[in-house]
């Protein structure tokens, strides 16, 4: 079974609605924001969990949202244009899809006394007290914005279970465009290169693919408990000759704006996948990898295969030029 991606959500330390009239400023202190990871380390260490390593991505992250909850008046882990943390901490650099937040509002405090009070009210709280103490978790990037007597605080964590190292170019190549249409009467899986993409549900069904030139595809018929190969074919030949379902389709080529990819990993089998926000697998691979991503896909991701089942570790945005 698919597993798709998980975003750590939990609620405030407080709700307090604040206006602010004028612009926050993030404090220059940075040793305020180690003395949190440091706190968070000790709470940790404390249950028996190893510490957290400061992340500069998570870090900007961190900082920026603290700031813009300063400046416009507002105090939530959601922007007021919807952006998540998952969302803001992948706009900041951080390519892990594990991700958590805490947030803290303090006035009348000062910085010091804002970030000992924090953990302490963060370990308190059943939710953010999860964070913390959240054995996945690796990473720690911290926030500390004040203005005048207004403190904001953020903790973003992310789960690093590997190293990722990607070197990316943007480029531009010719693609495969499949247009189909069929029907069935049992479920139809569609797989290319080998890995799942998509279930195509009976009697009718229609769709459209972006391959890379020279991707094989394989249609299934779902049986029981899994799927029995029907015919495979690799574009320009698209023909399929079973009995079992009406296939139909048609066949370009275009010359689409892509990234080239080079993805070092460490050495075992991974699957990866397409889309900006929902992975859809398309290709497995070894520790190095090298491939030709149009950028229309948004993201590729990175997952761990064990049998059936692909839990995505990592997103990588596609840059355009």
């Amino acid at each position: 079974m698919l597993r798709r991606w998980n975003i750590v959500w939990f609620p405030l330390v407080r709700l307090i609605t604040v206006v602010l009239l004028f612009s926050a400023f993030t404090m220059a202190q940075s040793q305020l924001e180690l003395e949190v990871l440091r706190r968070t380390n000790v709470a940790r260490a404390e249950h028996g969990l190893p510490p957290l390593e400061w992340d500069d991505n998570a870090a900007a992250a961190a900082r920026a949202h603290a700031q813009d909850m300063l400046e416009r008046g507002y105090f939530a882990h959601e922007t007021p244009e919807g952006l998540t943390v998952a969302d803001r901490m992948w706009r900041a650099g951080v390519l892990e899809v594990t991700v958590g937040e805490n947030i803290a509002y303090y006035e009348g405090y000062s910085p010091q006394e804002a970030v000992e009070k924090a953990v302490v009210d963060w370990m308190n709280s059943p939710h953010h007290r999860e964070n913390i103490l959240r054995p996945g978790f690796t990473h720690l990037g911290v926030g500390v914005v004040q203005r005048g007597d207004r403190i904001m605080l953020v903790q973003d964590f992310l789960a690093r279970p590997f190293e990722v190292l990607v070197w990316q170019t943007p480029s531009s190549a010719q693609m495969d465009v499949i247009e189909y249409s069929g029907s069935s009467r049992a479920t139809v899986g569609l797989f290319v290169n080998g890995v799942f993409e998509r279930a195509m549900q009976p009697p009718r069904w229609s769709g459209e693919l972006r391959l890379p030139v020279g991707s094989e595809i394989s249609l299934g018929l779902w049986r029981s408990d899994r799927y029995y190969l029907a015919c495979s074919f690799t574009p320009p030949q698209l023909d399929c000759d079973s009995p079992k379902l009406d296939w139909r389709a048609s066949y370009r080529r275009e010359l689409v704006a892509t990234s080239l990819l080079q993805i070092t990993l460490p050495p075992g089998e991974y699957t990866l996948a397409y889309g900006l926000e929902k992975p859809v697998a398309f290709k497995k691979v070894g520790s190095t990898v090298n491939i030709e991503a149009p950028v229309d896909w948004g993201a590729v991701w990175i997952g761990v295969s064990s049998g059936s089942r692909v839990e995505y570790t990592h997103k990588i945005p596609l840059q355009r030029k």
